[in-house]
């Protein structure tokens, strides 16, 4: 039998150095790829795939300030909108999946597949699940003057003149909604898009617009001063800042209506478990607070109980499959 013997010949220094190196490993004195116990070791960047001033933004900031005091590093922001929030969530998608890139996600996230007509990565194989914030519903909103102000009344007058209700949508999911409704209703109207929530209820209050789908943030001072009326709530709970306004099955009988968003926070994929397991625990931490407690509130989320990564993961698979068929039913096309 042939044998191959190399020899190796180390200097005296080379075997203090190896012999060292051995002995920080052993005793866990340098840092571990994925390691929990030594995660983080520098800040920790937050990716908003919107501009500055909506809700993924307002949700957000507060939230990266209370997780960069719990971290003991600081989460800074950064703000890349663009493309349906395709351009912010592909560079989460493609960054190093070592805990130091996050994305502030939105329910819009994972329908990319059924609006657009291609995306650079995978919504929901490409990305790891970590935390989930709650549920923001839909609201149509209305102008003061119009003939009708609920949504029964709505649906009547709009069989009494066909083809003149107007409803305006600044996104995919609130065009979804409108559509929805329209189409359950069985009346017609014009759909008209807006670029976003502002100029469409700049609309409604000029009365150039009838109607409009969106969500509250935007809309809450406006409806508190009765320069808009919201009409429905288009989940299946009211909303807790507007306990007034009714769900779309109490004011129809549409049982089952619901076009709301959520918010969740992921990773690239592959993030290792015991870094997924410390965020999880840091994030509990800013989601007891009450403080914070009181900002997803003002912003009309209903927080949920279970913020969980399996949670996330069980939201952004189920609502890719609901949202999914309903945007199919709706006839809206990818673009």
């Amino acid at each position: 039998m042939l044998r191959i013997c190399v020899k190796f010949e180390w200097s005296k220094g080379e075997i203090m150095r190896f012999t060292s190196l051995v002995f920080l490993c052993a005793f866990g004195l340098i840092p571990i790829i994925g390691n929990s116990q030594t995660y983080p070791t520098k800040p920790v960047k937050l990716i908003v795939p919107f501009a500055p001033g909506g809700t993924a933004d307002a949700l957000a900031r507060p939230f990266a300030e209370r997780l960069s005091v719990v971290m003991g590093q600081p989460v800074i922001i950064e703000n890349r909108p663009g493309a349906s929030s395709t351009i912010g969530a592909d560079f989460v998608a493609k960054s190093i999946p070592d805990g130091y890139t996050l994305l502030m996600m939105p329910g819009t996230h994972v329908l990319g597949p059924f609006l657009l007509k291609s995306i650079p990565f995978d919504p929901i194989n490409d990305f790891t699940p970590l935390a989930f914030f709650g549920t923001q519903p839909e609201l149509l909103i209305a102008n003061t003057q119009l003939p009708f102000a609920n949504l029964k009344d709505m649906f009547a007058w709009a069989k009494a003149n066909p083809g003149k209700l107007t409803i305006g949508s600044s996104d995919s999911l609130t065009r979804t909604g409108a559509e929805l409704l329209v189409r359950q209703g069985g009346i017609q109207a014009t759909m008209v898009n807006y670029k976003g929530g502002g100029p469409m209820v700049n609309d409604i209050l000029a009365g150039h617009l009838m109607l409009g789908v969106g969500t509250p943030p935007t809309y809450l001072p406006l409806q508190k001063d009765k320069r808009i009326t919201a009409l429905v709530t288009m989940s299946t709970t009211r909303l807790s800042l507007l306990p007034e306004v009714p769900t779309v099955a109490e004011a129809v009988g549409f049982t089952g209506f619901d076009v709301s968003t959520w918010y969740a926070l992921s990773g690239p994929a592959k993030i290792s478990r015991p870094v997924v397991e410390k965020l999880q625990l840091d994030i509990q931490k800013v989601l007891a607070d009450p403080e914070m407690k009181r900002r997803i509130l003002d912003l009309a989320i209903n927080q949920s109980p279970d913020s969980s990564p399996e949670r996330t993961g069980a939201v952004m698979r189920a609502y890719s499959d609901q949202m999914g068929k309903l945007i199919i039913q709706a006839g809206i096309k990818p673009e």
